[in-house]
């Protein structure tokens, strides 16, 4: 497959432009796990076949001498058994011509026929008869230098041309035949020297070992080919998609994921970072969605907070306004009264009596709104004899007055309340009431209380319309959702719990628990 200008064989550098001629090898190597892998395999290749090649060549250019020896052996022999018939019977032209013939051959680059003496009994035409070879010359010395016994018959050298040549030495015995001439007490009569020009043999391994080489040369390349395209293919490639994938995940693509096509090292890791990419995934998507819930609930905490600022600026509003519209109305008209009935007294006994009635109803009116606007800031019964007789007093007074039946229902008396736990819950109930009346068209509302020793439970029923279908909260602006977000609000400071749930068949729950030592409902 290729990606991004990628062959999978040859990597992505070349293709993508990295190469630039002039740039350090070593550098652009180091950059291409292919390159450093099939530069591997070659020199590993190289270093397994070189010795045997090397050995290869020593052992044929061994047997190439040995078969030179045998055949040097054999000639030496033929010319051995030439010369005897021919020394016998003392014939010199004869010995003379045999060393002609035998120099005349291709190979033969000298042949002389010595006494026991070194003295040169023939050479080819002649030339160099009756002279004597000193044995400590230097191409005689690595020879002569040795016992007789243990010099060689036959040694490769290199002679006065620079040429590499085989030297024989062929002995000739002194056989019982000869002794009619020579000493029988000597062992030889002489030996023919005969040096084989080398250059054939010499050629013909260097192109064997050419021959060997390029095979060799052939096998490296096909081998190193052959292993590196499967590495390639079952090793660099799934890397390298490995690691684009890495590198696109690095750089914000969540969706970039390995191909996963084995079950080996490869497969795994790829296997791997496809699991980490998933989990990281799910929870970078977990996390955005959280973040848009805390931000959303957020704004609507401000929206809340706004309301909540408004509301108390309103309350107030309304709290002056009450008491100037009727307290101060009030006490206006009880202070003219008692002025009047003050006037009348000297003259009028009976209409100062009627003023000072008027005042005396004033006074009472006065008591009564006074009473008003106590208990809609903060009902008295509340502080003076607990939760469930306020409860009852706000569900009688604002329930009955719009015809909805109200009903309480309490196990038991909550007593020691703490005042925030109690203050919390009634004003939970009287905002679940104020929805009741405003939202849910209900016919009846059942509130019950129960206490246990870790906390306080309130459930609030009634038989209305129920809940929208985006939910308790909703948006922000549908009816009711802040003021169900309020009374959250006032449960979660007191590490309680409020659930608003719909009812079955129709109606809205609401179930508030409060901890009484400060913990987890």
């Amino acid at each position: 497959m290729w990606y991004n200008g990628c062959h999978p064989w040859v990597g992505c550098s070349w293709f993508a432009g990295d190469f630039v001629p002039g740039v350090n090898l070593v550098k652009f190597v180091s950059r291409s796990l292919r390159l450093k892998v099939s530069l591997g395999i070659g020199l590993v290749l190289i270093l397994l076949l070189a010795p045997f090649i090397w050995l290869q060549y020593v052992w044929a250019g061994r047997a190439a001498i040995a078969n030179l020896s045998q055949s040097a052996a054999t000639s030496g022999a033929v010319a051995e058994h030439s010369l005897e018939g021919a020394m016998l019977s003392n014939n010199r032209p004869a010995v003379q011509t045999i060393v002609d013939s035998i120099a005349q051959a291709p190979d033969v680059r000298a042949v002389y026929l010595f006494n026991t003496k070194s003295v040169v009994a023939a050479s080819p035409g002649g030339q160099f008869n009756g002279q004597q070879l000193d044995e400590h010359a230097g191409v005689c010395r690595g020879c002569h230098q040795l016992p007789a016994k243990s010099r060689p018959l036959s040694v490769v050298e290199t002679d006065a041309g620079g040429e590499r040549v085989f030297r024989t030495m062929t002995p000739i015995a002194n056989a019982p035949v000869c002794q009619r001439c020579h000493p029988a007490q000597d062992r030889l009569n002489g030996a023919l020297y005969v040096d084989f020009s080398m250059a054939v043999l010499d050629e013909r391994l260097q192109r064997g070992l050419q021959s060997v080489l390029l095979v060799s040369a052939a096998v490296v390349v096909l081998a190193g080919l052959a292993i590196y395209a499967l590495l390639s293919r079952l090793v660099i490639t799934p890397l390298e998609q490995v690691a684009h994938a890495l590198h696109g995940f690095g750089q914000g693509e969540r969706a970039a994921r390995a191909p996963v096509r084995s079950e080996d090292e490869v497969g795994t890791l790829g296997s791997g970072f496809n699991e980490m990419a998933s989990i990281i995934q799910a929870q970078e998507a977990g996390a955005k969605q959280l973040y848009a819930e805390l931000e959303a609930r957020d704004a609507v905490r401000r929206q809340l907070l706004a309301r909540l600022t408004t509301a108390r600026e309103e309350e107030r509003t309304c709290l002056a306004r009450e008491l100037h519209d009727t307290l101060g109305q009030l006490l206006t008209g009880l202070s003219l009264y008692l002025g009047l009935a003050r006037q009348a007294c000297p003259d009028d006994v009976a209409e100062a009596a009627d003023h000072l009635h008027r005042a005396s109803a004033l006074i009472g009116q006065t008591i009564d709104e006074a009473h008003r606007l106590i208990t809609d800031l903060r009902p008295p019964e509340l502080d003076d004899y607990g939760l469930i007789p306020a409860l009852r007093e706000e569900l009688k007074h604002r329930l009955e007055p719009v015809g909805i039946v109200a009903r309480l229902d309490s196990d038991s008396h909550p007593a020691g309340l703490p005042p925030e736990i109690a203050t919390a819950a009634f004003r939970i109930a009287q905002e679940a009431i104020t929805n009741v009346i405003r939202h849910a068209h209900a016919g009846q509302v059942d509130v019950a209380l129960q206490q246990t020793a870790s906390g306080l439970t309130m459930t609030i029923d009634d038989d209305g319309v129920g809940l929208p279908d985006e939910g308790p909260a909703g948006p922000p602006g549908r009816p009711g959702a802040l003021g169900i977000l309020g009374m959250q609000e006032r449960a979660d400071a007191l590490g309680g719990r409020l659930e608003v749930t719909r009812r079955s068949p129709r109606g809205t729950r609401v179930r508030l628990s409060l901890p009484l030592d400060g913990g987890a409902a």
